[in-house]
């Protein structure tokens, strides 16, 4: 890529060095660098604070539009293979998808896939599997938006540092938990002791003898078990801070519904922060066949939507912010006020500490949260930390997601896989 028609100048915040970069520029302009100053002043007195923006237009040469024509030829090819495979085996595998999870014996949970004969065509262990069950078309009742009081995040986010910080009572020295074999597994998976002591207490109070790792399974939230529903509604928003993969879990999704689900989906983005970021989900989109709207402001979400009203299913990317960006966190709000989400889902990394994610919800809730879907669960060995915070905030999950590979690497949210993957690297470290 080259740099043609750069400019710098000053801005007072991120939003204004998009606005006057496109007003300069044109519409296909891109911040390339920002670096905060102090400006004015009078022998260096009564400064203020402002940024100093380079941007520019990026213009592909001969040997960039080589490798993208390359890169795109086999990831069409990498797709239509997966594509046929799912279709060889549709018709195959209707019968197991209109059964309900309750009719399925436990053993068909006993991997993050279902265990299904009919389904060997498909590479085992490969989330191309679940999609391909779960995306059969077949009629689903619309998924109603779910709305989070953030007040309610808020006050609940309040009793978690006060439990952490000792203020509550501590229940490990009483009624035998602190030697129960189901809480000291728990435990090693960095689940919080008081959670850990609640969980097994409600377990020992079900009648009827079930296993504790079902029993489990069944207790973890969810959004549902296909990806229609487990996006929550047609227009979906995904928040969260930076480098978390949310671009890269966008892009997944959108491939499993465009492709397998036959919906028309629609990418947007508001991170024209990151020439990478907007690049990256364009160069999806090209590769999918869908749209991409590219948003630079609030006030542009209107006219997007309405371009696209016979679209199925509108996902729009956000720009990573951090927790400590008090003015990204308003501009968040902003956004999410002209969008008008069905669903919010905030994305967080698996292998973050728990005071970290708190810290996450605790500014990622100045908008109403409806699910979390965490990545890297490939990059932890505990997963104490997910389940500390579904059952603190009763917030469901929606995806999990394992690797970078698009777009494999993804699973519809469920219990069973959760738990599963839970104990077994309880079990693991126990072995080593």
């Amino acid at each position: 890529m080259r740099v043609e028609q750069q400019i710098e100048y000053e801005a007072h915040s991120d939003a204004e060095a998009i606005k006057l970069a496109r007003d300069r520029l044109g519409r296909e302009a891109v911040i390339l660098s920002s670096r905060p100053v102090r400006m004015g002043g009078v022998l260096g007195l009564f400064k203020r604070n402002a940024l100093w923006v380079t941007a520019g237009i990026l213009v592909p040469d001969k040997e960039d539009l080589k490798n993208e024509s390359r890169d795109r030829m086999v990831a069409f090819q990498h797709l239509l293979e997966v594509r046929r495979a799912v279709g060889g085996v549709a018709e195959n595998a209707r019968p197991a998808v209109e059964r309900s999870p309750e009719s399925l014996p436990m053993s068909a949970f006993s991997s993050p896939l279902l265990q299904q004969p009919q389904l060997q065509a498909v590479p085992a262990g490969s989330a191309v599997q679940a999609y391909a069950v779960n995306t059969l078309p077949k009629k689903v009742e619309e998924a109603s938006p779910l709305a989070k009081d953030v007040d309610e995040i808020k006050e609940i986010l309040t009793k978690v540092l006060s439990r952490l910080d000792g203020d509550e009572e501590d229940y490990g020295a009483s009624g035998g938990y602190a030697l129960d074999e189901n809480v000291r597994t728990l435990m090693a998976a960095d689940v919080e002791k008081n959670i850990a002591i609640s969980l097994v207490d409600e377990f020992r109070r079900v009648p009827g003898g079930r296993q504790f790792q079902n029993w489990l399974a069944a207790r973890i939230p969810v959004m549902g078990i296909e990806p229609s529903d487990a996006l929550g509604g047609r227009k979906v928003l995904f928040v969260g801070p930076t480098g978390v993969g949310k671009t890269t879990s966008i892009a997944k999704i959108a491939a499993s519904q465009s492709l397998w689900a036959n919906r028309k989906v629609v990418l947007m983005t508001a991170d024209t922060y990151r020439i990478a970021a907007v690049e990256q989900l364009r160069t999806y989109a090209k590769i999918l066949g869908i749209p991409i709207e590219i948003t630079a402001e609030p006030k542009e979400m209107a006219s997007a939507i309405r371009k696209h009203k016979d679209a199925d299913l509108i996902l729009l990317d956000t720009a990573g912010r951090s927790q400590y960006d008090g003015g990204r966190m308003e501009e968040l709000h902003t956004l999410y006020e002209a969008f008008e989400p069905d669903t919010v889902h905030l994305v967080m990394a698996s292998n973050v500490k728990y005071r970290d994610m708190l810290g996450i919800i605790d500014k990622m809730g100045i908008v109403p949260l409806s699910a979390m879907l965490f990545t890297k669960l490939d990059e932890t060995s505990t997963y104490g930390t997910i389940l500390n915070v579904m059952r603190d905030f009763s917030l469901p999950a929606s995806f999990f997601t394992t690797g970078q590979n698009v777009p494999n690497d993804i699973e519809v949210a469920r219990g069973d896989y959760f738990v599963n993957r839970l104990i077994d690297s309880v079990m693991a470290e126990k072995e080593r």
